[in-house]
């Protein structure tokens, strides 16, 4: 027996560190607003590197890249769910530069932006 034994038996994750979970919750709380590493390292209490290595143990990612995601991913719902421009829900969401949005879009979700306010 030990400390993870019942997360081992129940099928339960560990909980992650608090250092991730705070980088997390700025992250989130400011998806809509420029945003470096060293905010992000700051939020969460630690150095780049113990943070860095964190976002890659738990989430597979550097924390840049999982900003940029995220980014995306609130870019596509509002492109789904609002009547808002392309142009104006990239700029919401940080993508000064629009042909990167698009390619960084398509990359992301096998389409253009465009493509995807067509379905609605």
């Amino acid at each position: 027996r030990h400390s993870y034994s019942e997360a081992l038996l129940t099928g339960q994750a560990p909980a992650r560190p608090r250092t991730l979970r705070r980088a997390l919750d700025f992250i989130e709380a400011n998806l809509d607003q420029p945003m470096a590493p060293g905010d992000i390292t700051a939020a969460a209490g630690c150095q780049a590197r113990t943070l860095f290595l964190t976002f890659q143990e738990y989430l597979g990612e550097s924390p840049m890249n999982y900003v940029r995601r995220r980014r995306l991913e609130c870019a596509r719902d509002d492109l789904l769910h609002t009547d808002d421009p392309v142009t104006d829900v990239a700029l919401r969401w940080g993508f000064s530069h629009l042909g990167r949005f698009a390619s960084s879009y398509r990359r992301r979700f096998g389409e253009l932006p465009s493509q995807t306010v067509a379905r609605r």
